[in-house]
């Protein structure tokens, strides 16, 4: 990011970076678990519960990029050790799922997706006429992270 775009950010940088970095693990976690359940899950509403995991896999890995380009033009790097990734996490990731039991399944992707959606609304308060850019890139995330809560209780229904 040029100097102008890091002066008008009003909050301190490393903070930001930090809070950014944190949300990045979570949204790796949310990768991980997505894809381990997609080709791991099979059971009652197998092809319906892959097409959402794909879905959320993919959305995730998108956010995952939007989250190290933004976290790189603010001066960070991001991290590469997935002991990291855990550890520095603001989620927690299932301890165990059993993978043969929907309900517990769609539980812990629900628990996951939540707490990402705590984060993303926590830094979009953080951020709001502070930090326009990183502001409409997590508004942008919070509302798929959102629909895509949508989508596993819809599961859970059935």
């Amino acid at each position: 990011m040029g100097t102008k775009g890091k002066e008008i950010v009003e909050i301190g940088l490393s903070e930001l970076i930090s809070d950014l970095s944190r949300v990045y693990s979570d949204q790796w976690m949310e990768i991980y678990l997505s894809w381990y359940v997609k080709h791991n899950y099979f059971g009652e509403h197998t092809i319906y519960l892959k097409e959402i995991m794909e879905k959320i896999y993919s959305s995730a890995l998108i956010r995952a990029e939007k989250l190290t380009y933004r976290i790189r033009s603010l001066g960070g790097n991001t991290l590469y050790n997935p002991s990291e990734i855990i550890r520095l996490g603001n989620c927690r990731y299932p301890e165990n799922i059993n993978i043969n039991d929907l309900q517990s399944t769609i539980d812990a992707l629900l628990n996951l997706k939540r707490c990402i959606i705590d984060v993303y609304n926590r830094i979009l308060k953080k951020t709001i006429g502070k930090d326009p850019v990183t502001y409409h890139i997590i508004e942008n995330m919070l509302e798929e992270e959102i629909e895509e809560e949508d989508r596993i209780e819809i599961l859970k229904k059935r």
